[in-house]
């Protein structure tokens, strides 16, 4: 398995680093090609059946309207709304949730540090879920990879399928493992529709919800 505890904190940052010396909205001298947008301070809305490129701010929320097209969504402060029949390369948000409407096509990622991801039918996220502190609910959704929380529930309902693994993280902060007994477990909730290709990999406690036909690999225990 590989570590991503730091993958979304540090490649939000860089990314969104570049943006402090400017607010700026940039359209390419040629037609054909899309136009970024970038802000520090405000949210973000892209309309109905728009094509851009990159969209980022530091403190704001962003939108997709119905059928937009847009590269990389990316947050720090602020949540992450994607209508029907969008189609974005990756959505991260540090902290903020993330939420997909039906027919939503994810060509690498969904990643939050600090919120939830909820998946609604259709969608197809082609490389994984990852969340620190946030619950992860999908609704007949492909995964093509692994779905990877730290703090959170997993609900994989309605005919939903993850192509990897599960992998519940354990608690690495020594106040974590100090004070983390009165924190409730991780539940993962899998019906009877719904399929895990891979294994489930446990690092720490974790209640088990699976409905019997569910198809799921091997349970591997940790901790």
């Amino acid at each position: 398995m590989k570590a991503i505890n730091h993958k979304i904190s540090l490649s939000t940052a860089m990314a969104l680093a570049m943006i402090l010396g400017s607010y700026l909205y940039s359209a390419s001298a040629d037609a054909a090609d899309v136009s970024d947008i970038s802000k520090i301070n405000g949210g973000i809305t892209v309309e109905s059946e728009d094509r851009v490129g990159d969209v980022s701010t530091i403190n704001g929320g962003i939108r997709l309207y119905h059928g937009a097209n847009a590269q990389e969504v990316a947050t720090v402060n602020g949540s992450i709304e994607l209508e029907d029949g969008v189609v974005v390369v990756l959505a991260e948000s540090v902290n903020g949730g993330i939420r997909v409407g039906e027919n939503i096509t994810v060509n690498g990622s969904l990643e939050t540090v600090n919120g939830g991801i909820h998946t609604e039918a259709g969608t197809v996220v082609e490389d994984r879920i990852v969340t620190v502190n946030g619950r992860v609910r999908l609704h007949n959704t492909q995964v093509g990879r692994d779905v990877q929380p730290s703090n959170g529930d997993i609900e994989i309902r309605e005919g939903s399928t993850i192509e990897g693994d599960i992998v519940i993280k354990g608690q690495r902060r020594w106040w974590d493992r100090l004070f983390g007994f009165n924190r409730r477990p991780p539940e993962i909730t899998i019906d009877s529709s719904s399929t895990v290709r891979g294994d489930i990999h446990l690092y720490r406690q974790t209640d088990l919800n699976i409905a019997d036909g569910a198809e799921v690999g091997e349970i591997i225990e940790h901790y």
